[in-house]
């Protein structure tokens, strides 16, 4: 999985062309690489590149998003069994607005609620907000490299008292030629900085990876348009603080399919691999409706 990950990447950095029998991809929208950076894209409407009955991109649940969009997206989870004496279950909403300003840059807010059930105090809850920017490095018929740089604020209400910086990189890549119909393959790399009055030992930094394979059964136009099953492998790991190098990884296994065109469903379960287990699972369910 790595090698073919790696070489995917590079390939779609150094704006590497692709077999046009090995994609269904329309050819009238220009590619975007880093060798056209600064002369393409920016002033180019934004547009969804449409790939027909090929092996479509698109968002999941724990990997971050690849390319730029004009969306509204919410997503609940609901965490249960933690393996804190203090917290039963928490609960989140998140709404998120994407607008892309053309093919390369893309402004996105976000609003969250939280709930947290506790084992021995009042329960608590409170609301917050984030934003992010993107930038599409590149975006052609086989792969699409995207950086987010995010902002978020702490939820008092909650306890937290520090705002989190957050740098990713995220990639996408069509594996059809190698034999794979209709399966895409997803990464992201991502650093984060908790900016602070962070307690003595406590972390200041954490490193979050995720990668997944996504595979589509139907076709746009059905019903349940894009039918797709995918898994997710989501990683984390602490940076410094007392618990410096302590990493959990789940594992998301998960549906989506597309109504009417606009209107996303997807839902998928986190179950944790590494011990001790933080959490016994994490249910989750998303909407999308593009603009």
């Amino acid at each position: 999985m790595l090698p073919v990950l790696l070489a995917a990447t590079l390939a779609a950095l150094a704006g590497e062309q692709t077999n046009p029998s090995t994609t269904t991809a329309k050819p009238e929208l220009s590619n975007l690489t880093l060798s056209n950076l600064f002369s393409t894209g920016w002033d180019e409407p934004w547009v969804k590149r449409s790939r027909g009955d090929g092996t479509p991109d698109m968002s999941l649940l724990r990997v971050q998003t690849n390319f730029l969009a004009q969306l509204f997206r919410a997503d609940y989870a609901h965490q249960d069994n933690l393996s804190t004496a203090s917290i039963r279950a928490t609960d989140s909403l998140t709404g998120t607005l994407e607008y892309a300003l053309n093919r390369r840059l893309m402004l996105a807010v976000i609003g969250n609620y939280g709930w947290v059930d506790s084992r021995r105090s009042a329960d608590l809850d409170g609301a917050t907000g984030a934003a992010f920017v993107r930038l599409q490095w590149v975006d052609t018929a086989a792969s699409s490299v995207a950086t987010t740089l995010k902002v978020a604020a702490p939820n008092h209400d909650l306890g937290e008292k520090d705002t989190t910086l957050g740098f990713a990189i995220a990639g996408w890549h069509d594996l059809a030629p190698l034999g794979l119909k209709r399966t895409g393959l997803y990464w992201h790399v991502q650093e984060e900085t908790l900016a602070g009055p962070v307690k003595p030992g406590a972390r200041r930094n954490d490193f979050t990876y995720a990668v997944s394979l996504a595979k589509t059964w139907t076709s746009p136009e059905s019903l349940f348009g894009n039918a797709t099953t995918f898994v997710e492998a989501y990683g984390k790991t602490d940076l410094d603080g007392k618990d410096s190098g302590h990493t959990v990884i789940t594992l998301t296994p998960g549906v989506r399919a597309t109504f009417a065109r606009r209107h996303i469903v997807m839902a998928g379960v986190d179950f944790p691999l590494t011990n001790p287990q933080p959490f016994e699972r994490i249910f989750r369910l998303t909407y999308i409706c593009s603009f």
